[in-house]
């Protein structure tokens, strides 16, 4: 029996956490490409003594297209990455410094929309962190890959 292998996104710091755990596609009754690309995600944060965890639908090119960009500041040290997903239940800026110092604004919402309740905060790491990173993110876009004609495609 092959045994199914642990798959998330985690960055912390002395306590900080974000993680999301990918669950499964949103099985649409569509034909559009669109509507096959989404997933069904648990998202756990911790800023300081605020904690908490909710469910969000995040779309297979937003992971993509975060690990494309976090590959590019593993080769670079300087300049962005992001992920904001279309909904907005989570926004991830990770900036580098260009020496190898990385700083990750947080804005997590558990409801978007109206009378939504937001988290932010900041969390650091180092460069020596972002090729486990990227590999995270890798094995979701093994595991939830982008289907249909989308600009960006899996790497």
């Amino acid at each position: 029996m092959k045994e199914r292998q642990e798959i998330y996104f985690e960055i912390f710091d002395a306590g900080d956490i974000v993680r999301l755990e990918p669950l499964e596609l949103i099985k649409y009754d569509s034909d559009l490409d669109w509507d096959r690309n989404w997933v069904k995600t648990n998202v756990t944060v911790k800023g300081g003594k605020f904690s908490g965890q909710y469910s969000g639908d995040f779309m297979t090119v937003d992971f993509e297209k975060f690990k494309q960009e976090l590959s590019r500041l593993y080769d670079n040290l300087k300049g962005t990455a992001n992920f904001n997903d279309l909904e907005g239940y989570l926004e991830l800026k990770i900036t580098g410094d260009g020496i190898g110092h990385f700083e990750v604004d947080v804005k997590a919402c558990d409801h978007p929309g109206v009378n939504a309740s937001e988290l932010t905060f900041t969390m650091g790491f180092d460069q020596t962190e972002i090729k486990d990173l990227v590999n995270q993110l890798d094995r979701i876009t093994k595991q939830f890959p982008i289907t249909g004609d989308f600009n960006i495609k899996n790497e």
